[in-house]
């Protein structure tokens, strides 16, 4: 395998037949601030089942739809490697029995105590807004009884 260094003022493409030349020196660096010039949206990543896990690789806004009681079996993947300050939401949509606990690293005012009892009737949804603090700390805050 060839390594070598190329040096160039800018890159050539073709659009649909019609050269376009771009100044290497416009393209901004990964590392400062950027303006968008149209919305930016995140997907939502569908979870379900009694040991629901929500991945902050995968996405930052998640959809938790219940089909059982779910215990303590909720957990949280890959917060070791997820961005401080990631931030997102998990909704809690009712689809059946609709009970269950967090992981001790999702942090609540008051406490997991303070969270009290979850939305229990169909259409109703709960929202956690999440922001990643570090490696082991996720502080949270839940909205509930949101009428779908």
């Amino acid at each position: 395998m060839a390594y070598g260094t190329i040096k160039s003022d800018a890159l050539v493409y073709d659009n649909s037949g019609t050269d376009v030349t771009i100044s290497l020196s416009s393209i901004p660096t990964l590392d400062a601030a950027q303006t968008f010039t149209k919305a930016q949206r995140g997907d939502i990543i569908d979870v379900t089942g009694t040991s629901p896990q929500i991945d902050l690789n995968a996405g930052n806004n998640f959809r938790f739809t219940t089909s059982g009681d779910w215990g303590s079996n909720l957990s949280l993947a890959n917060l070791a490697t997820a961005a401080e300050g990631q931030t997102g939401s998990i909704f809690i949509v009712y689809g059946g029995a609709h009970t269950g606990g967090f992981p001790t690293t999702m942090k609540f005012v008051g406490g997991h105590n303070g969270i009290g009892a979850l939305s229990s009737a169909s259409p109703k949804i709960d929202r956690i807004d999440y922001i990643v603090l570090n490696s082991t700390t996720v502080t949270c805050t839940i909205t509930k009884d949101y009428v779908a």
